[in-house]
């Protein structure tokens, strides 16, 4: 019975540990990682090039080096009969483009020819060319060095390179006619303790040789898998892949051909080699970016390819950027990135190669920076423009009235208008969009007798079918009846913040009856509303589009594309347009004249009513603040103006530093010399954001747009 406890244990521990082990390769492997395509112009596949190109070289006159027919454990081309290793060169500079097979020695096994690694070395005595090759012959791991023939396109094998340390090399980079740099990417030699066994166990055993004549030895260790090496332009430094850590690290070479370590830089992928750009510096790597796809192998779920960029290596802060990715359907399991005037070579392990045009995506990034730039500057600049607008760096002199608050007024008085009788009507509670909203109650509409010695607004009862738990009013019009001296009361609410007119009529009794809502496409932005009939009205609205994005990108651009609609059940048309923000609107004493306030051009617009509902534009008044609502004195004609002396600070609105209040006069605005006079001056300590001023007989209020309503004495 304790024997098969013990053995049971024993089988429970191992699954266990094998269980882990292998969610940590898959860990390792990027198993789970989906790659997004990143692709450059212009990728051509390399002709002959159809079992893969593991490693490439290029030298400084354009002359590329590519091994292809890699026959590498756990690859679909591991134990392919038909697949022969050939090296081809490939004139970087010649636009055929074509790889050329190079002529090889006939005492040298091509059978077994099994190319991974390789590097070239340039006597300087004679500019001899010698390419070394690592090569695996029956899975073998040995290296041959070359002798190039440009003339006849050819390689002399001068001799072949074993030694005990060079066990599982599988990069090298050269230092010298017959001395080079090699990784060893595993511990094992056996091909089930490599392929098996040493990847469950994940320990950094694999390392880097210095081989010479004179001496052979191990100069760095401590690598999961080491893979691509190479060299900095100036010599002194040794770049070395390790793929399973997902890092490159570097090296400083010493005089006894040393090397200690200086850094590592994290990649996020799983690079195999690493070529670098003699002009930059710049290191280019071919990386896996799911090496668990690599071993499957599932053409169903084929293994992606992604480059690697590093600039400034050496630098404290390392760019690294990702050049292209490709999940499998252009190019598999890519192992090398090598770089040419202009242009990207990226190799395979058993695939194909592309040839991809960088000059492309350098003219496409300065295009874009200059596009951005420019952007950027015009953004720059209607943003100051559009703070100049608002008035953003005016600050206002106090300048006080012998005022009152207005009882029972908590949430605004966006709109006031006084009848000839001094009945006043007040919207209050307008929630608008981008502006702070000080309660949460549905808005609610207010009378005043101005003719009482001590005026109370009292609400309105509202009767009728409106819903009015979305009641959200904004400008307000009132239309007496000269036939039988009804008073109509035509309100401007945004329910949900659309824009529809709302007609009630004024009973005694302080109440509302709800006649009738109005909607139409053309009403789409609703601020105030002028009433010149029972059914009819002039309407404006305050943004070009009933989409926000739309009119944020208008107001950017500072296009004056705002209206003025007229409305009667007959016919609704634009009546006036050109506006950058038609906000405040209303009538002559006489009926003759439309006025329209520009809050953002800080301009008042006079029309004058023609037959047929037609305005004509007579002139502008400049008043220098941005104006809301216009009211109209019966006897004088004079116009009232609630004002936003900062508009900056009604947008980012903060109570330590309050948007002020400002009325203005204007009188014989018809005159070919306007009077504006500055009425009342609040920097937000008593009314914040004051929207409209209607007088009476002397009096005068001044509402808000989501504060308070002030009652003044003008005597």
């Amino acid at each position: 019975m304790g024997k098969v406890v013990f053995i049971s244990l024993v089988f429970a521990a191992l699954s266990a540990l094998l269980g882990e082990r292998f969610v940590h390769f898959r860990k390792r492997t990027f198993a789970s990682r989906e790659l997004v395509k990143n692709h450059l112009p212009n990728c051509v596949e390399l002709k002959n090039l159809d079992f893969g190109s593991e490693d490439i070289t290029i030298l400084a006159d354009g002359l590329a080096f590519i091994s292809t027919g890699l026959k590498y454990p756990g690859m679909p081309s591991a134990h392919a009969t038909d697949i022969i290793g050939k090296i081809y060169t490939l004139d970087m500079k010649n636009p055929r483009m074509k790889p050329v097979e190079l002529r090889m020695p006939r005492n040298f096994d091509l059978q077994s020819f099994n190319p991974h690694g390789i590097s070239v070395y340039i006597d300087p005595s004679d500019d001899a060319i010698y390419l070394f090759v690592v090569n695996h012959p029956e899975h073998k791991s040995q290296i041959e060095l070359f002798k190039y023939v440009d003339d006849d396109r050819s390689l002399v094998h001068l001799k072949t390179i074993k030694h005990e340390l060079l066990y599982s090399v599988n990069d090298i980079v050269v230092v010298g006619v017959d001395s080079f740099y090699a990784t060893n990417d595993h511990y094992f030699t056996h091909e089930i303790f490599k392929g098996l066994v040493e990847p469950f166990l994940a320990q950094p055993w694999a390392n880097v040789v210095y081989y010479s004549p004179e001496e052979v030895k191990v100069v760095s260790e401590g690598y999961y898998m080491a893979n691509g090496i190479n060299i900095s332009p100036d010599k002194k430094h040794i770049y070395v892949v390790d793929l399973f850590d997902h890092n490159v690290h570097v090296l400083q070479r010493k005089e006894d051909n040393a090397l200690v370590s200086v850094k590592t830089v994290a990649v996020d992928s799983l690079c195999d080699n690493v070529e670098v750009e003699p002009e930059t510096g710049d290191l280019w790597l071919g990386c896996h970016p799911n090496l668990w796809r690599l071993f499957m192998s599932d053409p169903e779920d084929k293994p992606g390819s992604e480059v690697i960029k590093i600039q400034n290596i050496h630098s404290d802060k390392p760019v690294v950027t990702q050049v292209y990715a490709d999940d499998g359907h252009v190019i598999m399991g890519s192992s090398v990135a090598a770089t040419y005037g202009g242009k990207l070579l990226i190799g395979s392990v058993y695939h194909k190669a592309l040839c991809c045009d960088l000059n492309m995506v350098a003219m496409k990034k300065i295009l874009v920076a200059a596009v951005v730039a420019a952007v950027a500057a015009f953004i720059g600049h209607r943003f100051m423009k559009l703070k100049e607008m608002a008035l953003a760096s005016r600050e206002v002199t106090v300048k006080h009235l012998h005022c009152r608050y207005i009882k029972n007024i908590e949430y605004g008085a966006e709109d006031i208008t006084v009848l000839r009788d001094g009945l006043a009507f007040l919207s209050t509670g307008l929630k608008f969009p981008g502006l702070p909203s000080f309660g949460d109650e549905p808005g609610k509409m207010y009378v005043m007798d101005l003719l009482h010695p001590r005026p109370t607004a009292v609400a309105l009862q509202i009767k009728g079918e409106l819903d009015l738990s979305s009641f959200n009013p904004h400008g307000i019009s009132a239309y007496v009846d000269e036939a039988d001296d009804s008073v109509y009361l035509f309100v401007v609410n945004h329910p949900q913040h659309k824009s529809q007119v709302e007609i009630f009529h004024f009973v005694q009794g302080n109440t509302l009856v709800h006649l009738k809502t109005i909607t139409h496409p053309l009403l789409h932005s609703v601020n105030d509303i002028v009433a010149v009939g029972v059914e009819s009205f002039y309407a404006t609205n305050h943004q070009s589009f009933p989409n926000n994005v739309l009119n944020t990108l208008t107001t950017l651009l500072g296009l004056a594309w705002c209206d003025v609609v007229y409305y009667s059940p007959k016919e609704v048309r634009v009546a006036a347009d050109g506006f950058l923000s038609a906000n405040g609107i209303n009538i002559s004493p006489d009926k003759r004249y439309i006025y329209v306030s520009d809050v953002m051009g800080h301009l008042i617009d006079i029309y004058e009513r023609k037959e047929g509902e037609q305005l004509v534009h007579l002139k502008s008044v400049a008043v220098g603040s941005l104006c809301d609502n216009i009211e109209v004195d019966h006897k004088t004609g004079d116009l009232w103006l609630g004002c936003h002396p900062n508009g900056m600070k009604l947008a980012v609105y903060d109570p330590e530093d309050p948007p002020g209040s400002e009325v203005l006069r204007i009188k014989n605005i018809h005159s070919d010399q306007p009077v504006v006079s500055q009425e009342y001056v609040d920097n937000g300590h008593v009314l914040i954001a004051s929207s409209v001023a209607a007088p009476y007989e002397g009096k005068l209020l001044i509402g808000s747009v989501f504060h308070k309503a002030l009652y003044c004495d003008l005597k």
